[in-house]
């Protein structure tokens, strides 16, 4: 009995460990039009400690996520290099960084995008956010546009993707 618990303690704690340092490498990235004030709203879902290996990189010191201006400057600079909207092919809007929080062990990003349009018939897309750092990288973007939802899959070196609404 006293081996099983012993077994049993050794295996939650190998478990446990193998979760905090988890084996995939995911983004997720929801759109949502905003008909009133005719913009993108888009949130950002990433693993803190990816992001800030990300923020260390690009900025060559060792970064830690924090609410401070400067971590948020790199981070809303990360985004805007790492993830592109276009109406026309080739003409990346410009986000705004509305900020970011904590949640566990994830930071949610928010950006707003402006957009001259009232209607949207497509829109091209970039989603290169950790794909810097790992091969297996995979960013899924989500885009609700009037109620449908189009999901695309974001790989290394996939560039742009043109969504159809």
């Amino acid at each position: 009995m006293k081996y099983k618990s012993i077994i049993l303690v050794l295996a939650l704690s190998l478990t446990s460990l193998f979760v905090s340092a988890h084996d995939y490498h995911t983004s997720i990235t929801d759109v949502s039009y905003n008909p009133r004030t005719k913009s993108l709203e888009v949130a950002v879902k990433v693993f803190t400690d990816d992001l800030e290996d990300a923020l260390s990189r690009r900025n060559k010191r060792k970064i830690t996520y924090s609410k401070s201006g400067e971590v948020q400057r790199f981070l809303a600079d990360y985004l805007q290099s790492s993830l592109t909207f276009e109406v026309a092919q080739g003409k990346p809007l410009k986000h705004t960084f509305v900020g970011a929080e904590e949640d566990a062990d994830v930071i949610w990003a928010y950006v707003e995008v402006p957009l001259q349009a009232t209607a949207l018939s497509q829109l091209y897309v970039r989603n290169a956010v950790l794909t810097e750092l790992f091969s297996d990288q995979m960013n899924i973007v989500n885009i609700n546009y009037k109620g449908k939802v189009n999901s695309t899959l974001f790989q290394k070196d996939d560039g742009v993707k043109k969504i159809s609404f």
